[in-house]
């Protein structure tokens, strides 16, 4: 993973033109315009300089293509910092959403000094119910965020 960056516009959009992709995404399944991406990329990079902590560009090893994103946002919706990640669809099942996820956190905890960090996700998400309880989160509820029925997830910071 490497920071975001403007030039990652093109990479975003393509991934969130894929209604597979979006499926499972507030838009559920409607292709996110490029003009929303550029909006969520600014946000992205913004978040970075505001809190010192956010969403990186996760690369491909040898081409360094963006390929995905993964990171960490404060939600103020719950007032409290959620690990999100989403993967084009090439790539998926690969584990690098996990593996992903688990950096995250690891930033969250270690580098951040967060002391806990949650996961939404839909459902029916299957995939992305094996990738939070993967990452270490565990089940708490379902609530109503984003005009949609979630399943929250959280960690907190071990004091070991």
């Amino acid at each position: 993973m490497r920071p975001l960056q403007l030039s990652d516009l093109d990479a975003l959009a393509a991934i969130w033109l894929d209604p597979e992709v979006t499926r499972f995404l507030p838009s559920q399944g409607i292709p996110i315009p490029k003009e929303k991406a550029e909006k969520s990329l600014q946000y992205f990079l913004e978040h970075w300089q505001q809190r010192g902590y956010g969403v990186w560009a996760i690369v491909e090893e040898n081409s360094l293509q963006m390929i995905g994103y993964c990171g960490l946002r404060y939600l103020d919706e719950l007032d409290e910092v959620e690990v999100l990640y989403g993967l084009a669809k090439a790539y998926w099942g690969r584990g690098i959403a996990t593996q992903s996820a688990r950096a995250a956190i690891s930033y969250g905890f270690n580098v951040a000094n967060l002391d806990k960090i949650i996961a939404l996700a839909l459902p029916e998400n299957q995939a992305s119910k094996r990738v939070i309880e993967k990452a270490g989160l565990r089940y708490e509820k379902q609530l109503h965020i984003f005009n949609l029925n979630a399943l929250y997830y959280s960690i907190v910071r071990s004091t070991v």
